[in-house]
């Protein structure tokens, strides 16, 4: 399931992350998630988080309630933020500027915005504790690559970068602190559409597209499912498949794409005419450069470039939860699949999947057993209403 964040804050965010003078370029390891960075970074000097970096948000946004707390007090305007699944307006509140550490980049003064409550229940859904989001755009003024192969982010000033060779090379346009960009598909009933999309590194999943841009297509096969998470709760779609889709002159075959027709319910216009939001499900085949001083963004080809799509063949998607974020709650079953077919339900407590306890893994190792090789055995003991039970069934291609 998709990590899916978006925002509309309408007021300038302060401060920018830069490298000191007596550097050329600084590199900082960050934790994978699922093609999701996740970096460390200090507040204030004293409150050390975690942050999703993320092109597809604006500013630095803390979802965790109790570092919210302690910067309650620095508040000094209240407002309502769109979010995706949600036709509410959610109430948060921006804070002055607080001093932010990362690395050893020069810091950055930044406006926090603080939510009222922890709408989006990150840690759950990535399997680790994470304390809030920060956007890609706090570092502008430098050429930014995330190397997913290795883990690393590389910062360089703009000055010293040459564009590596064999690279595709995209122009973007830079709206509201978000970056946008033109990528050409094949739709599986054969028509050719050049989409405008929102890169959103923020998000999990490879595609999505909104239906109500796309004239009345409909794909010729999907499974409706929750689609992914967003700071207004789940959000409802279908997945389905494209034959290709361009990025610059790299070719991806066989594409998943999430699909929904409710991202930003009675908020089409904010949308910028879009059509949807390329994730990091495709961004993490690639060494990803963002230079935003020269709009563009640079792809290389990465060790997974070649790995098929591939989505959770058993059915079922999981909420990480405990101290460890190694117990795992079935959130959802899809209806038909493999899993559900065998009788799991939602709301089952995992205890181990092959006879290997739940505690040995993570969230994403466990998505992994049931997301590749169909026809492969799965063994699953769970715990429902107090007695365990065992299912088993092999895992089929869903989409």
């Amino acid at each position: 399931m998709a990590i899916i964040l978006w925002t509309n804050v309408l007021f300038a965010q302060l401060g920018y992350f830069g490298l000191p003078e007596v550097r050329k370029q600084h590199t900082l390891s960050f934790s994978n998630y699922d093609n999701l960075v996740v970096v460390g970074a200090l507040l204030g000097d004293s409150v050390p988080v975690r942050l999703l970096l993320d092109s597809g948000v604006e500013g630095l946004i803390i979802t965790d309630m109790q570092v919210a707390s302690i910067y309650a007090e620095k508040c000094i305007r209240k407002f309502k933020l769109a979010a995706p699944g949600n036709p509410e307006e959610l109430e948060a509140c921006v804070t002055r500027p607080v001093k932010v550490k990362m690395g050893k980049l020069s810091p950055a003064f930044i406006n926090l915005i603080l939510l009222d409550e922890d709408y989006f229940s990150l840690d759950e859904y990535i399997g680790s504790k994470v304390h809030g989001l920060i956007s890609m755009s706090k570092f502008r003024n430098m050429v930014v690559t995330t190397n997913y192969d290795n883990n690393t982010l590389r910062f360089r000033n703009p000055d010293n970068y040459t564009i590596p060779p064999r690279s595709a090379v995209i122009p973007i346009s830079l709206i509201r602190e978000k970056p946008y960009m033109t990528s050409r598909v094949e739709l599986d009933n054969g028509t050719i559409m050049d989409l405008w999309l929102m890169i959103d590194s923020g998000a999990n999943h490879p595609l999505l597209l909104e239906f109500d841009s796309l004239s009345g297509y409909v794909p010729k096969h999907s499974i409706d499912a929750i689609i992914g998470r967003g700071l207004g709760g789940n959000l409802h779609g279908s997945f389905a498949r494209v034959g290709w889709m361009m990025l610059g002159g790299f070719r991806l075959d066989d594409v998943i794409v999430s699909f929904t027709d409710s991202y930003m319910p009675g908020n089409i216009n904010n949308r910028l005419s879009r059509h949807g939001t390329l994730g990091s499900g495709a961004l993490g085949r690639f060494r990803v450069t963002f230079d935003y001083t020269n709009n563009r963004m640079i792809l290389q080809k990465g060790s997974k470039f070649r790995m098929p799509f591939e989505y959770n063949m058993s059915g079922i998607s999981f909420r990480a939860m405990g101290l460890g974020f190694n117990l795992f709650e079935v959130s959802e079953v899809i209806p038909g699949s493999p899993a559900g077919l065998a009788g799991v339900k939602a709301g089952d407590i995992l205890l181990s999947v092959n006879n290997k306890s739940t505690f040995l893994l993570n969230l994403g190792e466990l998505n992994r057993i049931l997301s590749q090789r169909a026809g492969n055995y799965i063994d699953l003991r769970v715990s429902r209403e107090g007695k365990q039970m065992e299912f088993k069934f092999r895992l089929k291609r869903l989409i």
